[in-house]
């Protein structure tokens, strides 16, 4: 019996792209989609994409001023919890960020970064605080979970002047975290 190649390879390639073609169109509507639809329909969320591997997930995210991080956190976690089990999350936020709050920032990061390194995570909003009354016009704040903690610097008078920073609880010591804003 001879094997013709032009049918075998013309199947081969077609039972490939078919396979593939359904991993792909699964992660996008049963993994992706339903995540993206939860984090849209938040209050303060004005785009969102994600990206979930085996190992990882990376969410996009464009917010508002003064999105509750950890709120929005909680609620996908509720919703899609066994989704993120084996996963890390990758936070990707889109920075609004003014030359006046990358000041406000710069005078935070070393204190919240020595609160991170030595656990000392009540610290973080007194140092917030200090700086916030130093500075009128702006709000900062923190919030933290079980994984990260969440730190906002939004402007008072410019609704769209925004900067967020997901500080990972499991950093090394002495770095303070990986900003992701």
């Amino acid at each position: 019996m001879k094997i013709r190649i032009l049918p075998t390879v013309i199947t081969a390639t077609l039972s490939l792209v078919l396979l593939l073609g359904g991993w792909f169109m699964y992660r996008h509507m049963a993994l992706e989609r339903p995540v993206e639809k939860i984090l849209v329909n938040y209050p303060g969320v004005t785009s969102a994409q994600a990206h979930i591997t085996q190992k990882q997930a990376v969410l996009k995210l464009d917010l508002e001023s003064n999105v509750d991080i950890r709120g929005l956190m909680a609620q996908l976690s509720k919703e899609q919890g066994n989704l993120f089990e084996n996963r890390s999350i990758k936070l990707d936020i889109a920075d609004h960020s003014t030359p006046e709050i990358e000041d406000l920032w710069n005078q935070a990061s070393f204190s919240v970064a020595e609160a991170m390194a030595n656990k000392k995570y009540t610290l973080i909003p007194n140092t917030l605080s200090k700086i916030q009354n130093e500075n009128n016009g702006y709000t900062l704040s923190s919030d933290m979970d079980d994984r990260y903690i969440y730190v906002t610097l939004s402007s008072s008078s410019d609704k769209k002047a925004n900067k967020y920073i997901v500080l990972p609880l499991t950093a090394a010591i002495g770095t303070g975290g990986q900003s992701n804003a």
